[in-house]
């Protein structure tokens, strides 16, 4: 059994402070640092780590652990964090200041907390002198908050093609999910005409259908079922972008669409509702209508009574099949799960709550509890038997 001390205990808080403090907002990324410092980390500890580019200034890591056996355990993490508008924090962002048993900072719950268990878990395994069943692959990866790139990238090294397990160590407040909804960004554009703001009757104000657009949109996706063990499909309307001045009528709006269906049935829905009240809206002053799917990934779920996540469960948070749902975002596993036919587990420190608001912390019983968790999984001999696919859908 691994041994989770007051030393891994404390290196895993400085480990989140130090990350925190390098900067890595996406955009524009600058993961750079945060990676040789992940990689610098590894090296201390016996553990050669690879940079897997992504463009100038941006990298993510890639490190393997040989276990005892055949195959292998993907631990994956994102080093990029969205940005902090320093304005609205009451506490420096990129100190990591330790208050109150929580790490402050951005990125501290979304996911540096995560990487710094990881990263430690590493350390412990390596200093223990003895071999996981499984060989542990670090992927710590950049632009997850973007288009997930970095973990593309990592996969198409085809070094963890051997991967039984993705475990994702996002935050779920210690939870255990068997999957992840999916992400669907729509754009939606509304073109009128221009006019001088003093005759408004002359042009068509785009933003006004774009307005109604975003309320009509709104309430309707509230009518999305709720479905036992996935929750409900939900809606962000996340940017509207009209206008230029008070004294000209906008001739272009721009509505930017964040969905996270449930199944593909929601998603073909919620592709329908944007175009049937992006007409009507456009229709009712005189605009013109058009939209376009900016990015779509499908839901993830995997069967809680597949082998290993079955065994994941057991050790890690102690709970057998059954347990899990599927946790309410989208992640890194979408560009590595389904790629590889390897069931997805999501198990991290801190509450998505916390993510992407100012003010954003992780608490530090919470990296402890998530650290012992992942150890008493590591620390167990037995390799499960069979591999079944994850399910998409």
């Amino acid at each position: 059994m691994l041994e989770v001390d007051e030393r891994a205990r404390e290196e895993t808080v400085r480990l989140t402070q130090d990350l925190v403090s390098i900067r890595t907002q996406n955009p524009p990324g600058g993961e750079e640092e945060a990676a040789r410092y992940c990689r610098d980390f590894l090296a201390q500890i016996g553990i050669d780590a690879t940079l897997v580019p992504l463009e100038s200034g941006r990298s993510s890591v890639l490190a393997r652990v040989p276990g005892r056996e055949a195959g292998s355990v993907v631990l994956c993490g994102h080093l990029d964090t969205v940005r902090a508008e320093e304005g609205s924090w009451t506490t420096p962002p990129f100190e990591g200041r330790l208050a109150s048993g929580r790490i402050l900072g951005r990125g501290a719950a979304d996911m540096k907390g995560g990487v710094a268990v990881l990263l430690e878990l590493a350390r412990l395994v390596a200093s223990c002198g003895r071999r996981s069943a499984r060989s542990l692959v670090l992927a710590l990866t950049a632009d997850e908050e973007g288009t997930y790139r970095g973990a593309r990238s990592i996969r198409e090294t085809h070094e963890i093609d051997d991967a039984r397990l993705l475990v994702v160590a996002e935050p779920t407040e210690g939870r255990a999910y068997v999957g992840q909804k999916g992400e669907l960004w729509v754009e939606a554009f509304f073109t009128g005409k221009g006019a001088h703001g003093a005759v408004p009757h002359e042009g068509v104000n785009s933003v006004l259908p774009a307005c109604e657009f975003s309320l009509g949109l709104a309430r309707a996706a509230t009518e999305f079922p709720q479905v036992p063990g996935r929750g409900k499909t939900t809606l962000n309307v996340g940017a509207l972008h009209g206008g230029w001045r008070p004294n000209v009528v906008p001739e272009n709006a721009k509505v930017e669409l964040d969905f996270r269906p449930i199944s593909k049935e929601d998603e073909r829905r919620a592709i329908r509702l944007v175009e049937e009240l992006g007409e009507r809206a456009a229709k009712r002053v005189g605009a013109t209508f058009s939209s376009c799917v900016r990015s779509a990934y499908p839901p993830i779920s995997s069967d809680p009574a597949h082998p290993e996540v079955r065994a994941f469960l057991a050790a890690a948070v102690g709970k057998d099949e059954g347990h899990a749902g599927i946790a309410p975002y989208c992640t890194d596993a979408v560009e590595i799960a389904p790629q590889l036919e390897i069931p997805v587990v999501l198990y991290g420190p801190g509450s998505i709550a916390q993510a992407h608001r100012p003010d954003e912390y992780v608490e530090v019983s919470s990296l402890w509890a998530v650290l012992e968790g992942l150890a008493r999984y590591v620390s167990t001999d037995s390799v499960p038997e069979g591999r079944t696919s994850a399910r998409a859908g």
